[in-house]
């Protein structure tokens, strides 16, 4: 296993792209951004993945309950998770990538599923990291490689360092029920404790850093959803994502909140910008 390190100014990152295109480290000036990815150095296991870093969401994000939905007709069965009724945040995080383009302070990681596994549709995944100065610049994208449309999300699950403060412009929060699904019914945003919430309909979130720092996640369309889970302990994670959680169950009525119907040859592509 090779780590990709990128450096630029007093910023770094490092990367492990056989364990599912992960990030193993941000940092400025030796101050940890994101938690570090713990055990990097043990084998690792897909299904119980450590909690730390980033890692790609492709080709679905969050959870499918019972890991079943019908698509175009078709009977579509997914493998649980395990001790779970879903199926959690795709599969793209379990399989090794490839590094197709390196430079000092970027590198571009590719995916190819060739629908014969835990997917039943072939698709491509990128992912394109770009230090700047003033921070990360990631850009996702799914292509579809097989002759017929198949659904399509994507997102990012990076484990910030514990947050004092997390603010963002989401206009609607969706409730959810005992199992972290929602049940498609949704409020505006208030004040809330709640380890776990869904917002959508944002553009910007604001995070205080338990050490003073200040960071502020930018997302470009289709990422319009938000996942904010912030547990007590060492790190709070901050979700840009494309779609509701079980959107291909529940059948959201807007476009926004619905996974992509994407055509043969058809990629959708986000980016997302993190000022730190």
């Amino acid at each position: 296993m090779e780590d990709v390190t990128l450096s630029r100014g007093d910023l770094r990152m490092v990367l492990r792209p056989e364990w599912g295109g992960r990030v193993r480290e941000l940092s400025r000036a030796g101050r940890d951004i994101l938690h570090p990815l713990q055990g990097a150095d043990e084998t690792f296991d897909p299904t119980i993945w450590p909690k730390g870093g980033a890692y790609p969401l492709f080709p679905f994000h969050n959870r499918i309950s019972q890991g079943r939905f019908k698509w175009d007709g078709r009977e579509v069965q997914l493998p649980l998770h395990p001790h779970e009724a879903a199926t959690v945040h795709g599969h793209g995080h379990k399989l090794p990538w490839q590094v197709v383009e390196q430079g000092p302070d970027m590198v571009e990681l590719r995916l190819s599923d060739q629908g014969d596994g835990v997917w039943p549709f072939p698709f491509t995944a990128v992912q394109r990291f770009q230090l700047t100065q003033g921070g990360l610049e990631l850009v996702l994208s799914i292509r579809n490689d097989g002759d017929a449309t198949m659904p399509a999300g994507l997102g990012w699950h990076p484990y910030f360092t514990k947050c004092r403060t997390v603010r963002s412009d989401a206009a609607r929060e969706w409730a959810m029920d005992e199992h972290f699904l929602p049940d498609g019914n949704w409020g505006s945003v208030t004040e809330s404790e709640a380890t776990t919430r869904y917002l959508s309909d944002w553009s910007r979130v604001d995070m205080e850093l338990s050490d003073g720092r200040r960071l502020t996640l930018l997302a470009e369309e289709p990422l319009s959803h938000l996942v904010l889970h912030d547990p007590a302990g060492a790190y709070t994670c901050v979700e840009p994502v494309s779609h509701l959680a079980n959107a291909l169950n529940l059948q959201p009525e807007r476009a926004a909140d619905c996974m992509v119907g994407l055509a043969p040859a058809e990629t959708l592509r986000a980016g997302v910008m993190l000022d730190c």
